[in-house]
């Protein structure tokens, strides 16, 4: 565990704030995507969804640095699955 800490709040904690981020950024992009769908039932213009989206981006990048993910490795792995999914849409057309 301690390979992952960078801070002095303990592991424990930063995956519990990370899981929270996280869930707070697939509300966030739900908001946006109910935006573009225009069938967001508390109406937020487009700016402010996307300023809410970017926020939430920057707080699991920062629990990401917190526990000292390195960027290299997520690189290469979203490289692969982009891959991925680029010869899963090939395939569909």
């Amino acid at each position: 565990m301690s390979n992952l800490i960078k801070s002095s709040v303990p592991v424990p904690e930063l995956l519990a704030g990370l899981a929270e981020e996280c869930t707070e950024l697939a509300h966030a992009a739900l908001k946006l995507r109910r935006v573009y769908d225009k069938t967001n039932p508390t109406p937020v213009l487009e700016d402010d969804a996307l300023d809410d989206l970017y926020e939430e981006i920057a707080d699991v990048k920062l629990y990401c640095s917190m526990l000292s993910v390195p960027p290299s490795y997520i690189s290469k792995i979203m490289q692969q699955k982009e891959k991925r999914w680029e010869e899963r849409l090939m395939k569909q057309r």
